[in-house]
Order: C-alpha cells, then structure tokens, then sequence
C-alpha cells in the first residue's frame, strides 16, 4: 500500500445518508447506546489487570440473544480473553468488513476523578467513565450498528465481524496480535475500521474536520543505560552515572529531531489549505507529534540510598517515528548526540515495519468519507496519522486496509478524557458515531 497524490477536499461533494438510515429510530437508538455503554463501562477492565472476561461476557450475551454468532478466543492468561461475532451474509461476493475495539482501559485513580471512574452515570447529556472514549464508546457504537442491521433484516452482500480485543493498552501482545498471528484464517477482512483518528471541532479554519488514520507512528522503546564507578553521596563527580544520564538527557532534548511532513500528513496539508494548516497543526498538542519524530523520557531508575551515587542509571524513552524515518539512523543520531561511551541503548520494543493504507479514490477511504459528510455536511475528511498505536497496525502488517476513526466530532476538551481524568462522551456524540457506522457498513456490505 502506497502514498497517493494529494486531492483537495472540494473535488469530495458531500452524499446523502445511506437510505437505511431513514428506518432507524434514532432518539430511541441514542438511548438504547447511552444505556449499553453505562453497562459496560461498569464493568470494570482497567489495567494493570486488564481483565476481559467479564466484557466478553457482557457482550456474548447481548449478541447471542440478537442472533449472532460468537467465537471467543483464549489467552495464556486466564483473565483476557478475545471474542468474535459475526453477521453472516446468505450468499456473500467477498470477504467480511470488521469492525474492531478493545474491551480494556486504562487505570482509574478514583481519588483523582469528580465521579466514581465505573459508574457509567448518565447525566446532563453524557455517559461518564473510564472507557467512554477509549474506547467501549466506539465498541458500542459498532455493536448497535450490527444490532441495527439485523433488527432490520437487511440483505447483506458480505459478513460483517465485529472484534472485542483485549489487552490493546499494554501493546496488544495477546490481543490483535495474538488474533493475526493465531487466528487470521477464521478473520480475514477485507477491510478493517478500528480507533484513530476523529472528527475535531475548533482545530482548523477550514471548520469541523474529520482525521483518519491511515497508517500510524512507529513506536520505539529503549532505555539509555549509564555506568560508571559508584561512591559516597558525600564526594560527587559529574562523570557518575547519574549526572552523566541526566547530561546525555539534556543533549538529547536540546537537538530534538527536525520537523517535516510525511505522506499522508503531507496530504492532509494540503486538503485543509496548506501553511496554514500547518501553522495549525504545529498549535496543537494533540496534532503536533504529526510534523516530526518524537521522543518523550518517561522514566528513571537508579541508586538504592540516598548516601550512595550508584554505578548505574537508567531512562526510558518513548519514541514514536514517521513512516519514513530509518529507525537505525535514528538510534544511531541519539548516540552521536550523547557521544559518551559510559551509555548505551537497549531497545527494549521495537515496532513492526510502518504500513500505510491507501485513500485513493477505489479504496474503502472513499466510502468512509461519504459516510462523515453524509451527516456532517460541511466537514473537511483527510486521511493522517495516528501518533500512538492500535490494534489497526497487524493488519496492515497483513496487507488489510485498516482505518482508524472514532467518527465524532470533538473538542480540545473533550480529547482530555482520553486516558485523563473525568473521561465522559456525550449522547449526541454517541448517535453521531453509530450514525456514521452504520451508514459505511451499509456503503461497503449491503446488497
């Protein structure tokens, strides 16, 4: 899969909603998806357990009893597990669309949060918890459009599966991975839709904006490791490990990689009018990683008392590389920065090579953007990159157009939720999104 060239959002009309959608109810759908989420969000599937037997519980029985076919997949831990549902086609012309979440979230200080962070309240147009965003919320959203279509008893012309993961927040490692890696023969999509990217309201001056991942930062975690001779606390010296690591630290962030826009950045530059979306990009926290590779130290460990310089230091370092960086040159540059034999590097989690979706007119990303401008007219859709990681990645490992969009439209302060403190998602943002869902299942799986 390949860059394709640039195309500007006013050569993409908007479309009208797929004619299914005429025959839903959507106020009692709202209700019926703010009521599924506080359910499922009260069952709590936070690390650093991350437990997902009982999500997958949860989430078996509402499709067993709509009809749907299930298959849960086992772990070598107990505690997670992965399930698969299926809505079969009677006569299908080619392979299945999947719609995919993850079941776990993140930890939840309770003392931290103005609510209780598995309460699942709805109030005051909101579903509040852990997991709203990140993301039961897009879980539900996908459940209820299949729900939808069966309710329905519309004639499908390929199956659509739907996939609830587990341990997506700790790497996906018996998660998706675990599925493409063990399993891909009883998946093999044709396309998968996954977490990403979203609708942004206020970012740009081209208006509402809907970025979709097509492809994702690699992610690179090492540690630089510093040694030297140990002494007493008493007697410092400013080649100990300790002050050693912090000097390298301070070379590192001093030269921080340059800034430049690769592929499908490059295009989302121009679809939404050029420098001066880069100027807007570059304003943000949440878009800023896009326009370079990024290195953020996240933790240190060292010594054992406090009267004691220990012989060894350590600091992790995130990185998150663009597509087309080298990732050997990229090590390679950081210890030309330290330049001090008393540290190396230890990778400790190399990503797989980056793979790029395509957004060329015949591929699904066509479909995904009728779909937001069917209901968000005046909407810019571009594809981009996602800076952190999803289980979207192994299949595009694999060769499957995988796209990343939570399809509603948010503010800088709703995107603090993600994985921060009071994370909560509106009702209306709830309808939009299984909207959206439902109008590209029906673009890309009906009859």
């Amino acid at each position: 899969m390949t860059d394709q060239p640039a195309r500007r959002a006013s050569s993409a009309p908007a479309s009208s909603p797929h004619p299914l959608l005429d025959r839903v109810d959507w106020e009692a759908a709202g209700r019926e998806a703010a009521d599924l989420l506080s359910a499922y969000v009260q069952i709590d599937s936070s690390h650093p357990r991350g437990r997902t037997v009982e999500t997958a519980d949860f989430l078996e029985e509402i499709l067993r009893r709509e009809g749907l076919e299930t298959r849960r997949y086992v772990t070598p831990d107990p505690e997670k597990v992965n399930l698969a549902s299926w809505l079969r086609a009677e006569r299908p012309v080619g392979k299945a669309i999947a719609l995919s979440s993850h079941m776990d979230v993140v930890q939840a200080v309770a003392s931290d949060w103005t609510f209780d962070p598995f309460s699942g309240e709805i109030a005051d147009g909101y579903v509040y918890g852990r997991g709203t965003l990140d993301m039961k919320g897009m879980g539900i959203m996908e459940l209820l459009s299949v729900l939808l279509l069966k309710r329905l008893g519309v004639e499908l012309s390929r199956d659509v599966l739907l996939l609830h993961t587990s341990d997506e927040e700790t790497g996906s490692t018996l998660g998706a991975k675990l599925l493409v890696d063990e399993h891909y023969d009883d998946l093999d999509p044709a396309f998968v839709l996954d977490e990403g990217g979203s609708g942004m309201r206020g970012f740009f001056s081209q208006g509402d904006v809907f970025a979709v991942s097509v492809g994702e930062k690699r992610i690179i975690w090492m540690k630089m490791i510093a040694r030297a001779e140990p002494g007493h606390g008493s007697m410092p010296w400013v080649e100990s490990a300790t002050h050693r690591l912090i000097l390298a630290a301070d070379r590192i962030l001093a030269q921080l990689p340059e800034e430049h826009a690769a592929g499908a950045v490059a295009e989302m530059i121009a679809r939404l009018g050029g420098e001066q979306a880069r100027e807007e990009i570059r304003s943000y926290r949440a878009t800023r990683p896009l326009l370079r590779d990024t290195i953020s130290l996240t933790m240190m460990q060292a010594g054992y008392k406090i009267n004691i310089i220990p012989e060894q230091a350590e600091l992790s370092l995130d990185c998150r590389l663009l597509p087309d960086t080298d990732e050997r040159e990229f090590i390679a540059r950081l210890e030309r920065i330290v330049d001090d034999p008393g540290i190396t590097f230890e990778v400790v989690w190399p990503n797989a090579p980056a793979a790029t979706a395509p957004w060329d007119a015949a591929s699904p990303f066509t479909a995904i953007e009728q779909a937001c401008r069917a209901h968000v007219p005046a909407s810019v859709v571009t594809p981009s990159l996602f800076v952190a990681g999803t289980d979207g990645r192994f299949f595009r490992q694999r060769g499957v157009p995988s796209y990343g969009l939570v399809p509603c439209i948010f503010t800088a302060e709703d995107l603090k939720g993600y994985h921060g403190i009071d994370e909560r998602l509106s009702i209306e943002n709830l309808t939009l999104g299984t909207k959206i869902i439902l109008d590209l299942t029906a673009r890309l799986a009906t009859a």
